[in-house]
C-alpha cells in the first residue's frame, strides 16, 4: 500500500497482483498485498497489476466494483498476453470488453487536449515493453495512444475513478525512468482525488 494523508485520515493505495517486477518511486511508503483485505476501510484506491492467472474470484470482482462505485479509485494494469487476466476480468464486468493486440512502440502519444490528468508535462511517456490497447469507449477518456489505439484511459464509475493501462511493464525496475515515476504519480493522484 502507498500511504497518504487526506482530510486528516490515513488513506492507503492497495497494490495487488503481478507486482514483483514493479518498482515504486518511494518504497518506504509501499505496502503490497497478495489478496484483497477483508475490509477497504482506510483504502482510497486499488492498483492491480495483471498476471497470467487471475488471483480474483467472482466475489472479489463484485467487491472491487462496489468499492469503485462508492468512491474508490482503481488502476487496472495490463501488458501483452498473458499479463492481462485481472484487468480483463474487471473490464469484462464493467465495460463488456477487454484489451487487444500487441504493440512494440517505445513511446506513447499523450492526449493533446489534457485528459483527466495532464500528461503533456512529461516530456516522453514510455509505452511499455509489450503493450496492449483497450477499445474506445465513450465513458472513458484516452490519456495516451499507441499506434492510434488507446493505451491509457481514465474515467468515472459511479462515485469513483478508474484508469486502464495497457503497458505497465514501463514500471518494471529494469525500465524505470523519471518519466515512468511521474506517470505513476499522476495516475495515483488522479485515483486519490475522488475522496
Amino acid at each position: 500500500m502507498v500511504s497518504v494523508f487526506a482530510h486528516g485520515q490515513t488513506q492507503n493505495s492497495l497494490v495487488l497482483g503481478n507486482y514483483g517486477r514493479v518498482c515504486f518511486q518511494d518504497s518506504s511508503i509501499i505496502y503490497l498485498k497478495d489478496s484483497l483485505p477483508e475490509s477497504f476501510d482506510n483504502t482510497c484506491c486499488l492498483l492491480v497489476f495483471s498476471g497470467a492467472i487471475s488471483q480474483l474470484n467472482d466475489h472479489d470482482i463484485d467487491r472491487i466494483t462496489d468499492f469503485v462505485q462508492n468512491g474508490g479509485g482503481l488502476y487496472l494494469g495490463a501488458d501483452n498476453w498473458p499479463l492481462q487476466s485481472e484487468a480483463n476480468q474487471m473490464t469484462q464486468t464493467i465495460y463488456s470488453t477487454e484489451s487487444y493486440g500487441e504493440f512494440e512502440e517505445k513511446n506513447a502519444e499523450v492526449n493533446s487536449e489534457g485528459g483527466n490528468f495532464s500528461l503533456a508535462e512529461i516530456d516522453s511517456i514510455p509505452a511499455g515493453e509489450t503493450t496492449v490497447a483497450f477499445p474506445l469507449d465513450p465513458r472513458l477518456t484516452v490519456e495516451a495512444w499507441i499506434n492510434d489505439a488507446p493505451l491509457i484511459l481514465s474515467g468515472s464509475l459511479g462515485k469513483g475513478r478508474i484508469v486502464i493501462d495497457g503497458g505497465y511493464s514501463r514500471f518494471y525496475c529494469t525500465y524505470r525512468s523519471d518519466q515512468s515515476d511521474e506517470l505513476l504519480k499522476k495516475i495515483i493522484g488522479y485515483l486519490r482525488n475522488n475522496q
